[in-house]
């Protein structure tokens, strides 16, 4: 059982590096200025669906801009004609209403064995915030850049970001509906090994990749993380970070956390607010296997068989078309058992999940302990209103 402890730092610790409430009636009028102003743009689209076009989505770009309507819908604006420029809404068919469990097996079949670790639905908190859990000490930049086939290149893996994009804020904004509260994503990053492989600021490729696209990616998916934990972090990472919060505003330095170690008392204390030791592997004090964490150890670069399935590509299986094969929803996933939070219904071994299973329910509230598969809830009627319905804010 958990000890009181434990459940002492749960409660004792509160997500606060963003506003989780319901949209405000005075919020929900400044919506609706924002959609007025924007009213040529909306009709534009070629599809209006909630997570675009929906209160809370609207609302993540008014309080990504202090409240301040013209701004918010300025960068709304361009937002919905960036969509249309760039044919979002094809390029994310076919995959947007994936299962969490399918959607991670899609994105493996097409990306790169190089690629960075980066699990996209690695669980969600008891309130129901989304968990992204990435482990970018192994990833071999170099490697990614060169060793890939003709037919990949790196606008493909900006389409693939871009999906993954779209998949996690159609799942905030599932899970909000289904909550009646702002959702967003907490970004848990293990450090481990950073500095042993060549660092992706030194590859001319993805710094340039990063130029391009990281300030536009920050404004199109804007306030979507609520925390960024950043644990083992090497002294240099933390000396760095230690600056940039002095020039921060309070919002966006109340999102980012450091520690050197994982199993430090204070880091610790944030882990189990997010979820019990089940979810998180051993490097972050956790006892959950690594195996049976997707894109995780075994790594995909150490697979000879599968660099050189990958080498030997004719074709992408992502593109500005979109996904070539995307995959066929599988609707007997809606059917699942419910497993703990941080078990992988796919790739876990029976002892694993009977192990995970003697953990109680109590301390995290009902349905906290969901599976991945269980993540995207049930989608509730939109609310009516006239027709319309990677990070840090301001």
């Amino acid at each position: 059982h958990q000890s009181l402890a434990s459940l002492a730092a749960m409660a004792s610790y509160t997500f606060d590096g963003a506003d989780c409430s319901w949209p405000s009636a005075e919020e929900l009028k400044k919506l609706e200025q924002i959609r007025e102003k924007c009213a040529a743009e909306l009709q534009a689209l070629p599809d209006s669906p909630r997570d675009v076009v929906g209160d809370i989505r609207v609302c993540r770009f008014l309080r990504f801009h202090g409240g301040k309507v013209p701004e918010a819908a300025k960068a709304f604006s361009e937002f919905l004609k960036w969509r249309v420029q760039e044919k979002i809404d094809t390029l994310r068919k076919g995959i947007i209403d994936l299962k969490p469990d399918q959607f991670q097996e899609w994105v493996d079949s097409v990306r790169s064995p190089f690629a960075p670790v980066l699990v996209p639905c690695f669980g969600q908190t008891k309130e129901g915030h989304l968990v992204i859990f990435a482990s970018p000490g192994y990833f071999k930049a170099y490697e990614f850049v060169k060793q890939r086939p003709a037919c990949h290149t790196m606008d493909n893996d900006l389409q693939l970001m871009r999906t993954g994009m779209e998949y996690m804020m159609k799942l905030l904004d599932d899970n909000s509906y289904e909550r009646k509260q702002m959702l967003y994503a907490i970004k848990v990053i293990d450090l481990t090994n950073l500095g042993r492989e060549t660092l992706p600021i030194f590859v001319p490729e993805i710094r340039k990749f990063a130029q391009e696209n990281g300030k536009q990616m920050m404004e199109m998916y804007c306030d979507q993380d609520i925390l960024i934990l950043m644990l083992n972090a090497p002294f240099i990472v933390r000396l760095v970070l230690a600056f940039a919060t002095t020039i921060m505003s309070k919002r966006q330095s109340n999102r980012i956390k450091t520690f050197s170690s994982a199993t430090s008392a204070d880091a610790q204390k944030i882990l189990r607010a997010i979820g019990p030791p089940s979810m998180f592997p051993a490097s972050l004090g956790g006892t959950r296997k690594e195996r049976s964490i997707p894109f995780y150890f075994p790594l995909a670069q150490d697979d000879p068989q599968r660099i050189k399935s990958w080498m030997a590509l004719s074709s992408s299986g992502i593109s500005r078309s979109g996904a070539s094969n995307p995959p066929p929803r599988n609707e007997a996933l809606d059917e699942a058992p419910k497993m703990p939070l941080g078990v992988n219904s796919l790739s876990t071994d029976v002892e694993e999940v009977k192990d995970a299973e003697l953990t109680p329910n109590t301390e995290a509230g009902p349905g906290a302990f969901a599976d991945v598969a269980n993540v995207e809830l049930e989608e509730p009627q939109a609310p009516q209103s006239h027709g319309w319905f990677c990070c840090a804010a301001p």
